[in-house]
């Protein structure tokens, strides 16, 4: 057996350990329990004779012949755990500690993404809603203060209105241009739910924390698209690079690759630092105006007809001024 198998039928091995202790104390639902995960690791373990046996040994579990189970566990463990390389507990730990960590960066990248995707979702509708009518309020305050500024040719701050006019009608007029660029796809409830569940299932296989190292920049370029698509509502983008992902080689994961137990002990306060990373990125976006701004909006539609009315009051109101000038 190679020392690949050798280190494939470790996770086996600890679960036959497990699912001898709950028949030991007859347990009928952890025995259940216990033999799905162990059915699970068995749908992704490379074939080999330990496979073909507990194949055999699950039948017995299946049928309830506990008797066959334990005296077929008994055989297994003594003979396999003879053949396995023994494991420091301790790297064992920081192994399922690493896991953990990049478990919990993905959940943390993916209410990122939710935050992100509403504030984007918020700034296109408000660019369809009113920025016709939001570019023709700057276009007049331009053209206003740029009267001003040429009544008084000697006055600094009539000047710089004009500039700061000028600046805001040029800013506003680029983030309308790029929003209309890539237009929202309309998703029923049941769409966006997919949505969200499969940039959470690419995050876990993508993020570039949590991949080993040398398919960082591959799995951080996948990544990127996927929150671009998310942010877009572009389910079927999202849904062709989760088939990439699954129908190919998954990108192999941290915990997978490391085993030496000072580079899992740096490699763990990495993930804890990138976490609170994380939460205080998520802490600001929510703290900041534009998200109390959106957040506090109880309906949209609502808000952006009132917005509507006030804004069309305000151009009739510098209609009048510079008609007056």
């Amino acid at each position: 057996m190679s020392g690949t198998e050798t280190t494939d039928i470790v996770p086996l091995l600890k679960r036959l350990e497990i699912i001898k202790n709950v028949i030991a104390i007859q347990d009928g639902d952890d025995i259940e329990y216990q033999t799905g995960k162990l059915k699970k690791i068995l749908e992704t373990a490379s074939e080999n004779q330990l496979t073909l046996e507990i194949d055999v040994l699950v039948k017995h579990i299946d049928n309830k012949a506990y008797g066959d189970a334990m005296r077929l566990l008994n055989d297994l463990l003594q003979k396999y755990n003879t053949i396995t390389k023994w494991q420091d507990p301790e790297v064992q730990g920081l192994q399922t500690e690493v896991r953990s960590l990049t478990a919990t960066i993905s959940n943390l990248e993916s209410e990122l993404s939710d935050i992100e995707k509403l504030i984007h979702e918020f700034e296109v509708k408000h660019s369809e809603a009113l920025g016709g009518l939001i570019l023709k309020i700057l276009d007049i305050k331009k053209k206003i203060a740029a009267e001003k500024a040429k009544e008084r040719p000697f006055d600094d701050a009539a000047k710089q209105d004009y500039e700061n006019a000028k600046e805001e009608e040029q800013q506003y007029k680029g983030e309308y241009e790029a929003t209309k660029k890539t237009p929202m796809h309309l998703l029923t409830e049941a769409q966006e739910q997919e949505l969200k569940s499969l940039f959470r299932k690419i995050s876990k296989l993508t993020h570039p924390d949590c991949v080993d190292k040398k398919f960082e920049k591959e799995a951080g370029n996948l990544f990127m698209k996927a929150k671009e698509a998310k942010n877009n509502n572009d389910l079927e983008a999202l849904r062709e690079i989760y088939a990439y992902l699954i129908t190919g080689t998954p990108f192999k994961q941290k915990d997978e690759s490391l085993n030496e137990k000072q580079v899992l002990k740096q490699e763990v306060q990495n993930l804890r630092s990138l976490i609170l990373k994380l939460q205080e990125k998520i802490a600001q976006i929510k703290a900041a105006e534009t998200y109390q701004i959106i957040a506090a909006i109880k309906d949209w539609n609502t808000y952006f007809s009132e917005t509507k009315e006030k804004l069309s009051r305000e151009l009739e109101r510098l209609e009048r001024e510079i008609i007056a000038l």
